[in-house]
């Protein structure tokens, strides 16, 4: 599945970035975001070989460019998160806000950092600070950076959480907006952006009930050249959760997702297809074969302590000692299950849609300042073009006063008072009478106007 020529391409360009950026600051951005668009199919290998290279060229820089330290974190954060490292992850990216300042200068690499703990934040299951986080980087990393395949990911990542809450329409739109990024750029890592929007479309449809959609978006993911062994790992996982209700063609998936999970040492994803075989070895009442699986399982849930992983098992667990008729120990998982699902998967619920009140809050307030603003311009203009117009009512008026003094008054006051200053006088009154003029012209117009 893999496409030789495009990671050779990805390659070569981390290659060319590592030599420049010993001799240009400017560099390091760039050369951490393509280290990190490399990674992002978890191809661990990559990680062995490049982090320690691209940590001794910050190394050059760190004291004397003040976003290298930054940068370092950033680094080492994605590193661990692709080593399914996600608690290390998210302690990493915490740090590199610490060297971060509120200067244009660190706005793309805060971006990068709110990303990064987002995606920890998610594999550890804390779906709301993941949404935090997430709308909090679309707004900082520019389109046309080398991480414009990170706003693919962080609508993925949206998506995922509408899911969560219900919400699949909206999951549906944020998916399709990750799709509209990925058919509008050209970038080396499109491979790993293009498989996971139509791997997440797939999951999508599937839960909105269109199986025909649904297995279509996935097999087209898992036709995408360039794809990793963890990713065709993962989308042999939903292949296995598309057919679930066809345990045994499920299951033939979640053997093959597990097998390639297991010798990859990916062990928090081989979790998840182990508590799936259990699911499909209970629904074939193969229960001793279910026992073995689950009690695998129990080994990394623990380990791992993922929520929505526990939650899963927990479930498993109580179904496959209802099966047995131990209704003890059935219960027991349950009251697990439901205590944990109340604790976690409720109270996330209640913060995101508090997140979403806010956001809509905002974007009301934002509509309203631009209203009031867009109002007061209105009115600007509006007594502008007022106060030409009574400006322009006022002149008409003194130069008529002025013709009609001319022809009528001054020859009157010439002829019975003989005084010319008289005239002069007459003429300057009514120069004094323009502003008291225009501001009656103005009240008038202003009336009239309100009252249309």
């Amino acid at each position: 599945m893999k496409n030789t020529n495009l990671i050779t391409e990805q390659q070569d360009l981390v290659n060319q970035l590592l030599i420049s950026a010993t001799k240009d600051d400017t560099k390091l951005y760039d050369l951490v975001m393509n280290y990190t668009n490399l990674i992002s199919s978890s191809e661990t290998s990559w990680i062995d070989y490049y982090q320690n290279k691209i940590i001794n060229v910050l190394n050059l820089w760190r004291g004397s460019f003040k976003t290298a330290d930054a940068l370092y974190y950033i680094v080492t954060g994605f590193s661990f998160f692709f080593l399914t490292k996600p608690k290390e992850a998210l302690d990493e990216f915490n740090k590199m806000f610490d060297y971060c300042d509120d200067t244009a200068l660190f706005s793309k690499i805060k971006g990068a950092g709110y990303m990064g703990r987002g995606v920890a934040y998610r594999s550890l299951g804390m779906i709301d600070k993941t949404m935090e986080d997430c709308l909090k980087a679309v707004q900082l990393i520019d389109a046309s950076d080398t991480a414009e395949t990170w706003h693919i990911f962080i609508y993925r990542m949206l998506g995922e959480i509408h899911i969560y809450i219900g919400e699949l329409q909206e999951a549906t739109n944020y998916y399709l907006k990750a799709k509209s990024v990925m058919e509008s750029i050209n970038n080396i890592a499109i491979s790993t952006a293009r498989f996971r929007v139509n791997d997440a479309l797939g999951n999508c449809y599937n839960e909105m009930g269109d199986k025909e959609k649904a297995e279509g978006f996935l097999r087209t993911a898992m036709e995408v050249e360039g794809i990793s062994e963890a990713e065709r790992a993962r989308v042999l996982c939903d292949f296995g959760i598309l057919y679930i209700n066809e345990p045994q063609k499920a299951l033939t998936y979640f053997e093959k997702s597990a097998g390639i999970r297991k010798k990859a040492h990916l062990e928090d994803a081989y979790t998840t297809s182990l508590i799936y075989k259990g699911e499909c070895a209970i629904a074939l009442n193969n229960l001793k074969e279910a026992k073995e699986i689950l009690d695998e399982a129990a080994l990394l849930v623990d380990k791992y302590d993922v929520p929505s992983k526990k939650l899963h098992f927990y479930e498993q667990c109580a179904a496959l000692h209802e099966k047995k008729q131990d209704h003890a120990e059935a219960l027991r998982y349950f009251h697990l299950y439901n205590d944990l699902k109340s604790k976690i998967h409720d109270q996330q619920s209640k913060n995101i849609f508090q997140i979403k009140n806010k956001l809509i809050a905002d974007q009301h307030q934002e509509i309203e300042t631009k209203h009031i603003e867009l109002k007061d311009t209105l009115s600007e203009l509006a007594r502008i073009k007022v106060s030409r117009k009574a400006l322009f009512f006022s002149i008409a008026t003194v130069v008529v006063l002025v013709i009609l003094t001319e022809v009528f008054l001054e020859p009157l006051i010439e002829e019975y008072s003989k005084n010319e200053y008289l005239g002069i006088a007459s003429k300057i009154v009514i120069a004094f009478l323009l502003k008291p003029i225009d501001t009656l012209y103005e009240r008038l117009l202003f009336r009239r106007a309100y009252r249309a």
